[in-house]
């Protein structure tokens, strides 16, 4: 008999909900209602497992992707009407694309904020396997505080150090209130060095795709590039000035190119 899926909390605001936006790492809800404030249409925004107001269990399977996709899919189904339009940043990104893969005649469009497919290299994908152990390590050893400190350090957050200390106090918060045992667990079986890559499975990809990255997080640029090149109906928007959060640095103008597709994708409907 197979087991009901973790239920996720997440936040409506509106009954007429038309999409889901997923959160990245160490984030919550919270975390993506800036963005959503700015789009034309009404998003449904949960807190990953782990994360937030969701629950945080021991057991290290419901942290998988595979986990994950039944878990949201059970928050699509009883709260959006088939097709959704669909939204993820980073791990949330990953998700999402997971998602649409799994379930594809459920979302109408894929949209993916400093998105990748995971790690193609096997032993790239190896040493981020280990990287994320160390990261785990240090969370047991030296505690939350000091894991945020050293995350909060990462070159793909640089461009970050121009906004407001009031919007990056908000952020750390966030981050300090996740439950460490959700952020081992999620490091451990749905980090990118978990993750089996989903580069061959690209063409598979019938609905439109967005992705949006920073034009300073120039990883993820490549990255965009080669997966724009892999989709067969993709667009590719690179926002000046931005870094990996580029929702959260350029929530504005992430909205406007995110408002443009969807507007462009009502049009040819």
């Amino acid at each position: 008999m197979m087991e009901s899926p973790i239920p996720l909390y997440f936040s409506q605001k509106h009954s007429y909900s038309t999409g889901i936006i997923l959160h990245g790492f160490l984030g919550n809800h919270k975390s993506m209602e800036e963005l959503a404030t700015y789009l034309d249409s009404s998003y449904i925004l949960p807190d990953l497992i782990g994360h937030g107001r969701s629950p945080c269990p021991k057991e290290l399977k419901q942290y998988t992707l595979e986990a994950m996709i039944n878990q949201l899919h059970e928050v699509t189904n009883s709260s959006l009407r088939d097709p959704f339009d669909l939204i993820g940043y980073s791990m949330g990104a990953r998700l999402a694309l997971s998602y649409a893969l799994a379930k594809q005649n459920s979302v109408r469009s894929l949209i993916l904020i400093g998105g990748s497919p995971g790690i193609q290299d096997d032993f790239a994908r190896h040493q981020r396997a280990l990287d994320d152990t160390r990261k785990a390590a240090l969370l047991e050893d030296k505690g939350l505080l000091e894991f945020v400190n050293t995350w909060e350090t990462q070159r793909i957050f640089s461009t970050q150090r121009l906004l407001s200390s009031d919007k990056l106090l908000a952020q750390r918060r966030a981050r300090l209130s996740t439950n460490p045992m959700g952020i081992i667990s999620h490091l451990r079986a749905s980090g990118a060095g978990a993750m089996r890559p989903l580069w061959e499975r690209l063409h598979e990809i019938k609905i439109p795709v967005l992705l949006v990255v920073g034009s300073e997080d120039e990883k993820y640029v490549d990255i965009g590039e080669r997966m724009q090149s892999r989709i067969p109906s993709s667009t590719l928007a690179i926002i000046s000035g931005a870094g990996h959060a580029v929702h959260f640095e350029k929530p504005e103008e992430t909205a406007e190119v995110i408002n443009k597709f969807n507007r462009e994708l009502e049009y040819a409907n």
